[in-house]
């Protein structure tokens, strides 16, 4: 894999804002996506026990679907970095169904618990269906 990218998974802290969104639901448009993340899962202790990079699948305002070779249990808390373009859009949310792919993969859903107005702004260059 030749992108010219170096992706590093960085502790994301966000402060409670007026840019901020935050997500009830899925309510979302999901668009078909082909860009690389990386994740880092935290266990019921808010501890990092397993990070790694995966292929996006589909994505939405509200969450991201992701092929991943790694055991992801639902409920669990992953920060994601997702590469858009030249452009990195860093988020934290929580799995919400894992379901198989194909033999020895899975099809993950990610749930964004928030997206700044920024971050949405990058992912609707690609996509910019995404906004509706």
């Amino acid at each position: 894999m030749s992108t010219g990218l170096i992706f590093i998974s960085l502790v994301l802290s966000v402060k409670q804002g007026e840019d901020e969104m935050e997500f009830e639901g899925r309510e979302s448009k999901r668009i078909g996506s082909q860009n690389f993340v990386s994740y880092r899962l935290y266990d019921a202790d808010d501890r990092v026990f397993d990070e790694g990079m995966a292929l996006t699948l589909d994505i939405s305002r509200t969450g991201i679907g992701i092929r991943s070779d790694h055991d992801m249990e639902v409920g669990l808390k992953v920060e994601v970095v997702v590469a858009v373009g030249d452009d990195l859009v860093k988020t934290v949310g929580h799995i919400r169904n894992v379901k198989a792919f194909d033999e020895g993969t899975r099809h993950v859903g990610i749930e964004f618990d928030f997206l700044t107005d920024d971050e949405l702004d990058k992912l609707a260059q690609v996509y910019p269906e995404i906004t509706h």
